[in-house]
């Protein structure tokens, strides 16, 4: 696997400043106006802690709120309240723990009307959840474990554009074609969001277009002696996915193009990495020429890293801002066979 990242322009601020000449004796500075301090409220925020897995209630895990300097401990029934009068932070940093789970450390948004809406999901320390394959498959410990990433996901509806056009042949691919590239797509997006999102438009067209924000556009290209299959742009918004046609369908007989590579693109496309099992998202399986469904493993735990924050970081932390910059492209994976 070898990853790059796409140019990017670097965009310069200039300041101008201008003097004036002449005699005249200056003024004295204009002293700005001073800003009242924000007057103290009473506010509440209120919730629940449960399995992130199996949406049942977690009672005993504890809370800490740093902003407020306060701790609080859930209920019977998961649920937790924190008052408090002042200034109350647009965000407030929590921790999370509780026996048996990893340790998430978030933030909560501040409503000045009070929330009683904020579920904390707390990510088991056991099985169906293995830390070592979300690793792999989340934040790329397989190739760079010395460098682990943090959560890359799309945080809206992935539409798509495939490019129709068969390098090998100069024509349009085969319908049978098109409809099995479009199945696949339709059939991936769901798995690994955990059904948070589904594949949005898919367009054809027997060309190329510019890239769109909110796209990912699907290309074939013909380079038999090549040595990979595909190529796809980790979370990248624009995305890009590029298949290397009839490459990696040798054993499928007149099947040029087959689902489960396009499937481990669209995978690497919606942000996940190669891993050491034996699913999907394995280097060095062999594509199946009519699967179209990730592993049990892969799903689990691709719908726990689509409810992390975009830069989540190892081992449960979001980042410390709600804004966050959305990458115009990831790195680059190249599948190889």
């Amino acid at each position: 696997m070898i990853t790059g990242t796409r140019a990017a322009l670097p965009m310069l601020a200039l300041l101008c400043l201008g003097a004036c000449g002449g005699g005249s004796t200056p003024s004295s500075p204009t002293q700005p106006a001073s800003t009242p301090p924000p007057a103290a409220q009473s506010w509440s925020l209120g919730g629940s802690v449960v399995d992130a897995i199996s949406g049942a209630a977690i009672p005993g895990a504890t809370l800490t709120f740093a902003t407020v300097n306060q701790t609080q401990s859930t209920s019977a029934d998961g649920g937790w309240t924190l008052t408090g009068t002042g200034t109350a932070a647009a965000r407030q940093a929590v921790t999370v723990t509780a026996s048996g789970y990893q340790t998430y450390e978030t933030g909560v948004r501040w409503d000045q009307a009070g929330r009683r809406d904020i579920q904390l999901q707390l990510i088991p320390d056991r099985a169906p959840f293995s830390l070592s394959f979300y690793r792999e498959f989340v934040r790329n410990g397989f190739e760079t474990p010395a460098s682990l990433r943090g959560v890359a996901r799309w945080t809206t509806t992935p539409n798509f554009y495939v490019n129709t056009f068969n390098p090998r042949t100069g024509q349009a691919l085969e319908p049978a074609e098109v409809n099995l590239v479009v199945q696949a797509i339709r059939t991936a997006v769901p798995q690994l969001t955990g059904g948070q999102f589904n594949a949005g438009s898919i367009e054809t067209g027997n060309g190329a277009v510019a890239d769109r924000r909110d796209y990912i556009s699907v290309t074939f290209v013909y380079e038999p002696t090549a040595e990979y299959c595909g190529l796809a742009f980790i979370a990248a918004n624009p995305g890009a996915i590029t298949i290397n046609y009839d490459r990696c369908a040798n054993v499928c007989g007149s099947l040029k193009v087959t689902p489960e590579t396009i499937i481990h693109e669209v995978g690497h496309a919606m942000g996940f990495w190669h891993t050491s099992g034996q699913g999907v998202m394995s280097p060095s399986r062999a594509r199946s020429c009519s699967n179209v469904n990730f592993s049990s493993q892969e799903q689990l735990h691709a719908r726990l890293a689509y409810l992390r924050a975009p830069g989540n970081m190892d081992l449960d932390r979001d980042p410390t801002t709600f804004s966050s910059v959305v990458a115009e492209s990831g790195p680059l994976v190249i599948c190889r066979r």
